[in-house]
């Protein structure tokens, strides 16, 4: 679009003012002389659709002096506009001092020529060299100004356009990692449920039906959870279901073996984000506790609504230490989440008799969010 509005400014400004420079040219500085100031403007008219390169500045520079080499009356020309709008356009979108030095030297070679050409002391023309020295001068000026100015709105512009490039690359780096820590949740759940459900149905044969049953409803609802993560990643995904929460915890126990959730109190808001994290840190809790306490291992889970958080407990009764070396990616992931959401988090050994235990402490919504 920018080459569009230069050619139309080119047309706009070059009718009007090349026309009336010809006349002015014609009757002014008759013969060869007129032709090279017509021919002179006309080339100028024509850079002038290219004015954003630097080229254009020089070719419209250049015939600006063949002008001045021509006559001190160049200046009554309409078509002498030209040049300040060139070295707007050049300051704004090509070199920043170049124009500044050719307008002030272009300033000074027209009070000279004026002052000095015999067409014009002959007709006794003003103004004074001097003032119109200053008037050159001060217009050049004027122009390099306008267009250092749109140069600084320029770079503002494209200073913005990285910032907010930089920022949705960020978000979706952001949202991989979120995704990452889903599907690392979702798998390590279901196959440590169905790894723990397979040893104990070698041991009982007799429960193979309720343990294949166990398997198959933990494989479907990972799979399902998975899909909609992957969901996520797709521009033409349909609406997706709701995040698992507290709601949720009960399907969860029953497929874990786990007993609970144990409340206490009086529920408060913490929000879907907060019960999101609430019910994956209960699932990794529970994937641990598969992993590390124990085939005879139990687990329990207890909500206690205090007056200003939700303290989550998660304990098991097993011989395991669970993973309290911080290297895994299920406690990382537990911390980063009740993070997000202004929660903390503490694991270690239980206090009274053997297992592990994990506290969340998730914090009530304030008021007005």
């Amino acid at each position: 679009m920018p080459r569009r509005a230069d050619l139309a400014l080119a047309f706009v400004a070059g009718v009007p003012l090349l026309s009336l420079s010809a006349v002015v040219a014609v009757l002014s500085v008759p013969g060869v002389r007129a032709a090279l100031l017509v021919g002179a403007c006309a080339v100028a008219h024509a850079a002038l659709a290219y004015r954003r390169k630097v080229w254009a500045f020089l070719v419209v520079t250049a015939a600006f002096a063949v002008q001045v080499a021509v006559t001190g009356l160049f200046l009554v020309l309409p078509s002498v506009a030209v040049f300040p709008i060139a070295v707007y356009s050049c300051t704004a979108y090509g070199r920043r001092l170049l124009p500044l030095a050719a307008g002030l030297a272009g300033a000074g070679a027209a009070a000279y020529r004026f002052a000095h050409d015999p067409s014009v002391t002959g007709a006794h023309l003003g103004p004074d060299p001097w003032l119109l020295l200053g008037l050159l001068a001060s217009l050049m000026t004027a122009a390099w100004g306008l267009g250092l100015y749109r140069r600084t709105q320029l770079a503002y512009v494209a200073l913005l356009e990285e910032q907010a490039e930089t920022t949705a690359e960020r978000a979706t780096l952001a949202e991989r990692a979120r995704i990452a820590r889903e599907m690392h949740d979702v798998v390590a759940h279901a196959l440590a449920v169905i790894v723990a459900q397979a040893r104990g149905g070698r041991y009982a044969p007799e429960q193979a039906a309720q343990v294949l049953a166990t398997v198959e409803e933990t494989g479907r609802r990972a799979l399902t959870e998975m899909r909609g993560l992957v969901g996520v990643l797709r521009a033409d995904t349909a609406p997706l279901d709701p995040s698992p929460g507290l709601a949720d915890l009960p399907a969860l126990l029953s497929a874990s073996s786990a007993t609970g959730p144990v409340e206490t109190g009086t529920a408060g808001p913490i929000g879907p984000a907060a019960e999101l994290a609430a019910y994956r840190v209960v699932q990794e809790a529970l994937t641990n506790t598969l992993k590390h306490a124990g085939p005879a291992a139990t687990a329990d889970v207890r909500l206690d609504w205090t007056p200003d958080a939700l303290v989550l407990t998660v304990t098991d009764d097993g011989t395991g230490r669970g993973t309290t070396d911080g290297r895994g990616n299920g406690l990382a992931g537990m911390r980063e989440r009740l993070s997000a959401v202004g929660g903390t988090l503490e694991v270690g050994p239980r206090e009274v008799g053997a297992g592990f235990a994990v506290v969340a402490r998730l914090p009530y919504l304030k008021e007005g969010m």
